[in-house]
């Protein structure tokens, strides 16, 4: 949005025990972000998604992606050798579980 002329602010989340007297709700909670712009209360600006620090944010989240999905993949294999007939699995059982 700054690219495009927009002024950002960043909005502290507010009081917890207030947000809990007044109820938990996303109409509430932008109304509220809302009047602290408002009133001038609210004058962060926030992070710049640019730089070094978000370049390693991003390696991190496709390393972390990427050991989920081979935990996923050989946790699915897996159960399939264990679910499989009993001459298929006879002949995996040499296999290691590590390359």
């Amino acid at each position: 949005m700054r690219r495009h002329g927009h002024r950002v602010v960043k909005v502290d989340r507010g009081d917890r025990r207030a947000r809990r007297l007044n109820g938990k709700s996303d109409p509430l909670d932008a109304e509220a972000a809302a009047r602290a712009v408002i009133s001038g209360q609210a004058r962060a600006t926030p992070k710049a998604a640019d730089g070094v620090c978000e370049t390693f944010r991003q390696v991190k989240i496709a390393r972390d992606t990427a050991i989920k999905a081979r935990t996923s993949a050989i946790i699915s294999l897996k159960t399939l050798v264990v679910n499989a007939p009993a001459e298929l699995r006879e002949g995996l059982t040499g296999l290691a579980d590590r390359p």
